[in-house]
C-alpha cells in the first residue's frame, strides 16, 4: 500500500501489509474459479501472515486455513482493508 492511500481504499493481495485483515472484493476473472475452489472469492475475509523469502509465496490465512499464494496471484486478488473488529464478525 502506497502512504498515499488511506487503509481503507482497495489495494491488491500483493501490497496488503502483514497483520492487516481485509475483505476480498474482486479478482481477475482468469483467476476467479481456480481461487474460488480454495474458498477465496469476493466478500471473505483474509489476511497475510508472512512472506517467503526471495520473492516467494505470500502466506494468507482465511479463517482457519493457511494457504500459499503466489505474488502474480495475490496481485489479481483486489482487497479492502477493515477494522479488525468487523473482520471478526464476519467469518
Amino acid at each position: 500500500m502506497r502512504k498515499s492511500e488511506s487503509p481503507t481504499q482497495e489495494c491488491a493481495l500483493a501490497d496488503l501489509p502483514a497483520g492487516v485483515p481485509a475483505r476480498v472484493v474482486a479478482i481477475d476473472e482468469e483467476r476467479l474459479l481456480v481461487l474460488a475452489a480454495h474458498g477465496i472469492r469476493p466478500g471473505v475475509v483474509v489476511s497475510v501472515e508472512d512472506d517467503a523469502p526471495f520473492g516467494g509465496p505470500r502466506i494468507i490465512r482465511l479463517g482457519p486455513a493457511r494457504l500459499a499464494i503466489a505474488r502474480v496471484v495475490a496481485a489479481a486478488i483486489r482487497v479492502r482493508p477493515e477494522p479488525a473488529a468487523d473482520a471478526a464478525r464476519t467469518r
